[in-house]
């Protein structure tokens, strides 16, 4: 059984818009702190750029504001052209006169990273969004501009920024993920974003690694409905309600794969592989070595809208000693991990394949994501450990009539 779209869409929530006030008060904010940032930029400069040796324009001790302008100004009258003078007068121009000399240095240097911190800033004190969003982009791309990236992730979190945003992830390779991990940083909520992310995905503007880390945060704030999505969008095309239950194909780390704890086989109390078997293709196989194992064994998170359901599957197990066997069990994620079925124990079958099967059941107020998990049926038996040899292969789930 595959997962539709409109079955994942009828399982989530529709998210509400932030009001228009309170994105006017983080423009604001915005607009602030670019100007900060910049003003603090250009004084580290107005001491250390002397393009002009014969026209110093730092003594030994810092000069007033006024008479740094005045020197400035002079240099300006001097030579129109002085890209250096134009952006060393940005930060100590008076209010009133800051937009002229914002367009002479706007004209004489307009990529310089400082002038385009200025012009951002503007145009956000303006309310001119799209222009501010533009500068933003292009001095994050092309300038690295950490304060850029935290710009941006706080206009990707108000539904106009993402709006204005969705034009720019074409092009987005270089820049969208250091706005991700100023998302991070800032600790926005990391399904504020998930649109832009979702398109980037689709326009290949993702590093793997900026996927994996998007993911696991999606999962970690416990927004498993969205983190499936991002899961279905990634693979365009179906996917089966249980992923890789053959285990044929590599893990994908932090997605909707098959999870289990990595140990060094020197301490591992059970030891995870995928191995060829005969006729099979791999299969995944679990040695116990009998020392303690962290639970649960294994763990799959599945895309189960409440409804009735089937698992099945082989497993073939040689010389394997437990009191209780192993169990599949499956649990809620949204409400306390609440048990919700537990299969017949898997115990020693003298190296001979059998199948397996069990019904469950997952109530509407479970939510749409449960946790399919392989554990042993006497819990104390993952500190005294477990000796022998189990290994699985074709599992599925399918969904039944009620």
């Amino acid at each position: 059984m595959t997962v539709t779209a409109m079955e994942f869409e009828a399982a989530g929530t529709r998210r509400l818009p932030l009001s228009r006030w309170l994105f006017a008060v983080a423009v604001t904010v915005l607009s602030a702190t670019l100007l900060w940032v910049a003003a603090r930029a250009h004084l580290e400069y107005s001491c250390t750029v002397k393009d002009t040796p014969y026209l110093p324009i730092c003594p030994e001790t810092s000069p007033d504001p006024g008479d740094l302008r005045s020197e400035l100004r002079d240099r300006i009258h001097r030579n129109p052209g002085d890209s250096w003078a134009w952006t060393l007068l940005l930060p100590v121009t008076a209010d009133a006169e800051k937009e002229a000399v914002l367009r002479g240095a706007t004209a004489v240097a307009p990529n310089n990273a400082t002038v385009l911190r200025w012009r951002a800033a503007a145009a956000l004190d303006r309310g001119e969004l799209e222009e501010a969003i533009s500068l933003l982009v292009q001095l994050l791309e092309y300038r690295g501009s950490r304060d850029a990236a935290g710009a941006l992730a706080q206009l990707a979190s108000t539904p106009e920024g993402r709006e204005l945003l969705q034009g720019h992830i074409k092009d987005s390779k270089r820049w969208f993920p250091r706005v991700l991990d100023s998302f991070s940083a800032l600790k926005l909520p990391p399904g504020d974003v998930l649109p832009l992310v979702v398109e980037a995905a689709k326009q290949d503007a993702l590093p793997p690694s900026t996927r994996r880390a998007y993911m696991q945060q999606l999962r970690a704030r416990g927004q498993l409905l969205d983190a499936y999505g991002l899961w279905l969008t990634l693979h365009k095309r179906q996917v089966p309600l249980l992923y890789n239950g053959s285990f044929d194909n590599a893990f994908v780390p932090e997605g909707f794969d098959w999870e289990f704890t990595s140990v060094t086989r020197s301490r591992a109390g059970v030891v995870v592989e995928q191995q060829p078997g005969a006729k099979r293709g791999l299969v995944l196989e679990l040695e116990f070595t009998g020392r303690r194992f962290a639970l649960p064994i294994l763990r799959q998170l599945i895309f189960a809208p409440g409804g009735a359901y089937r698992l099945e599957g082989e497993y073939m197990a040689s010389k394997f000693r437990s009191e209780g066997g192993l169990n599949w069990v499956v649990y809620c994620t949204s409400n306390g991990s609440s048990l919700l079925a537990k299969g017949s124990p898997i115990q020693d079958s003298g190296g001979i394949w059998r199948t397996f099967e069990m019904d469950f059941k997952v109530p509407a107020d479970c939510g749409p994501i449960a946790s399919l998990q392989l554990e042993p049926a006497q819990k104390y038996e993952a500190a005294a450990g477990i000796r022998g040899h189990v290994e699985l292969d074709a599992l599925k789930i399918t969904r039944v009539e009620d």
